[in-house]
């Protein structure tokens, strides 16, 4: 009789388990907690966001800070080139940077940034540079030096205009592209006419 007993609850233990095991497996698990509306982003979502909103001031001061040295440099080359040519590239380049300054300072108010108004000390070592030369000279390394800003400006304005974090400067930058890229064309020519850099001009 004993023997049956425990037998008896043996096998009933046993179908206990096994159907605690299966509510256990069966019961939906826990889902990770969701942010409730309103509430403050993860610290790491919060540093990238941080981080591109850098990037694009970064962009704007880089774009202002440029912009005044091409005008400075434009009203240089109009009064000291000895080319018709290269006159007339430099007025154009003087009508179109002031445009984009004033767009660019337009969109850093508004957002309340603090930009430029003046070229880094390296562009005023560049115009310090050419106002030491003239004739053929200012115009080859007035050119010249055009060819190698626009160069490394418009990659810049292509990230900006695909991957920029802030929407008024990516229209910015995808609105002056054409203008940029229109700029190398002028002065790809212009460097041809005045005997530029020969390995610029290949390049």
């Amino acid at each position: 009789m004993k023997r049956h007993v425990s037998v008896l609850t043996a096998t009933v233990f046993a179908v206990a388990t096994a159907l605690t095991a299966q509510a256990q497996s069966q019961a939906p698990r826990p889902q990770p907690d969701k942010p409730a509306p309103g509430a403050k982003a993860p610290a790491h979502e919060e540093h990238a966001k941080a981080t591109d909103i850098g990037n694009d001031q970064e962009f704007a001061r880089k774009v202002a800070a440029g912009g005044h040295a091409e005008v400075e440099l434009a009203k240089l080359a109009q009064q000291k080139s000895s080319s018709d040519e290269v006159k007339m590239f430099a007025s154009r380049l003087e009508t179109d940077h002031m445009k984009a300054n004033t767009e660019i300072m337009k969109v850093a108010s508004e957002k309340k940034w603090n930009l430029p108004t003046e070229p880094t000390a390296d562009q005023k070592n560049q115009k310090a540079k050419l106002e030491k030369l003239s004739g053929k000279a200012f115009d080859n390394a007035y050119v010249d030096l055009m060819v190698k800003n626009h160069r490394t400006n418009i990659p810049a304005f292509e990230r900006e205009a695909s991957k920029g974090a802030d929407a008024d400067l990516k229209q910015f930058a995808s609105n002056t592209l054409p203008t940029l890229k229109e700029h190398l064309e002028l002065a790809l020519k212009t460097q041809r006419a005045v005997g530029g850099t020969s390995a610029t001009a290949r390049r």
